[in-house]
């Protein structure tokens, strides 16, 4: 993505020090309030959905957030409000899905993504709740990881396939109702997790942390 300091909402620069890690329960597995009202903010509510979309944005930038920075970040498709240490029903997730050429235009021996166009798929909710889970289950073949998880716990993940979801997008500010499926599904329900208290390895099966069912899809 084309990115530079100037693009921040927030007047910091994304830090892991922002980041509250799993072992802080009273803030993590705490249940986060619904925002009172999502057209006035408060300067509390205000800085903490900046600094979600500052942190993801900039995270996935290879350019500003350099691999050979001390205080690198890990790149992320999501981030909570608890995550930072406010327990608010907030979150940002950002997905880039790359867009190819035609096929005519692809060199199946270059390893470069010159060629790959990419388009963004982001939400800034506040208040998102869920109106209904498929019963089909999905999962990520290699796992889920977290920022707030040091060391990330190995196994799957089963969630919903595909969600119906409504809340308000603070990006677009309006009420919106979304049907997501899929990875999408995955980064929201992994978010939305957090501010409910839970944890992506709280769904890990205790006896067999690579369960798999026949009728589950892996991504």
């Amino acid at each position: 993505m084309k990115f530079n300091i100037d693009n921040l909402l927030q007047k910091e620069i994304p830090s892991n020090k922002w980041l509250i890690k799993d072992a802080n329960e009273k803030i993590i597995r705490a249940f986060s309030s619904n925002v009172e009202d999502v057209n006035n903010l408060s300067v509390e509510e205000e800085i903490c959905m900046q600094k979600l979309i500052d942190f993801v944005r900039y995270s996935q930038d290879s350019i500003l957030n350099d691999a050979n920075n001390p205080d690198h970040l890990r790149p992320a498709v999501g981030l909570a409000a608890p995550q930072i240490g406010v327990n608010k029903n907030m979150f940002y997730m950002r997905i880039e899905w790359p867009v190819f050429n035609d096929e005519d235009d692809i060199n199946e021996d270059e390893t470069s993504t010159d060629n790959v166009e990419v388009s963004i798929e982001e939400y800034a909710m506040i208040n998102p709740k869920y109106l209904a889970k498929s019963a089909q289950i999905c999962a990520i073949e290699s796992g889920e990881g977290c920022l707030s998880v040091d060391g990330d716990r190995e196994g799957i993940v089963p969630r919903a396939y595909k969600i119906d979801v409504e809340g308000y997008d603070y990006l677009t500010k309006k009420n919106v109702k979304l049907t997501l499926r899929g990875y999408s599904s995955i980064v929201f329900q992994h978010e939305l997790d957090h501010n409910e208290g839970n944890l992506y390895y709280d769904l890990i099966n205790k006896d067999d942390a690579n369960y798999v069912d026949e009728s589950w899809i892996l991504i």
